[in-house]
């Protein structure tokens, strides 16, 4: 009874965080296949469907959250929430609150399961035998930060790019105003982008992927995860050009 109590207060949990995960190991996966062919000859390659795969997961993680913390959030989840408006994935000193034995007793297990388990290991055995904990981590850690940064790319608009990388030529600090000129000009070269659009959805779009904060003054402030974020566009070769709007 009592576990069947925990699973009703904490199952969105359970299914975000199982989301994430599996969506994080199919992002690793794919980039590492894409980067080295040592790695492609131990691990199957995920094609056709399965780039749709992690686009899946993050939408029902995003609707587990948000079904199960619709509710005032208690203390902790408020300061790990403020952590994340700041740019970081994590509090500067981590709180996790996790029961694995509860998690992988009620997950989905599958052959499947087993067998992408058992090439991780080979993975982690060939390439890093003396610390395969510190190997999953990696592996989970690039994953995860490499598909937020996919989703933002797969929606934001040329426009927002813009006004980012200037926010942060200028140490990371700008005026509302200033960020308004960047979204009235793609307005002038993008009016049916444009029309039902409003400034205070494109600048909420922004907020959202946790890039800016918009300070009570009306000034704007890079994140962590923003200049993070122009960095993995770098590290790629994008660029705001092969963005509309």
């Amino acid at each position: 009874m009592c576990a069947m109590g925990w699973f009703k207060r904490e199952w969105s949990s359970i299914l975000t965080i199982g989301c994430i995960i599996v969506a994080a190991i199919i992002e690793a996966w794919q980039q590492a296949l894409a980067g080295s062919p040592r790695v492609a000859e131990v691990l199957p390659s995920l094609n056709g469907s399965w780039h749709y795969v992690p686009l899946g997961l993050l939408i029902i993680a995003g609707v587990s959250w948000f079904i199960g913390h619709s509710r005032k959030p208690p203390q902790g989840q408020q300061l790990a929430a403020s952590a994340l408006q700041t740019g970081s994935l994590l509090p500067t000193t981590p709180v996790v609150d996790f029961n694995a034995a509860d998690f992988f007793r009620l997950s989905h297990q599958s052959q499947w399961t087993a067998d992408v388990e058992n090439r991780i290991r080979i993975a982690a055995n060939q390439n890093q035998p003396t610390d395969r904990e510190g190997f999953y981590a990696k592996l989970i850690g690039i994953g995860l930060v490499a598909y937020h940064h996919e989703i933002t790319w797969a929606y934001i608009f040329k426009s927002q790019i813009l006004m980012l990388a200037e926010l942060n030529r200028k140490a990371g600090i700008m005026p509302l105003t200033e960020a308004r000129a960047f979204y009235d000009n793609a307005k002038i070269t993008y009016p049916q982008v444009y029309s039902n659009y409003s400034f205070n959805e494109w600048l909420a779009f922004i907020k959202s992927q946790q890039l800016l904060i918009h300070h009570p003054s009306d000034m704007l402030e890079i994140t962590v995860r923003g200049k993070d974020f122009l960095k993995y566009l770098t590290h790629w070769g994008r660029s705001a050009d092969e963005r509309r709007g």
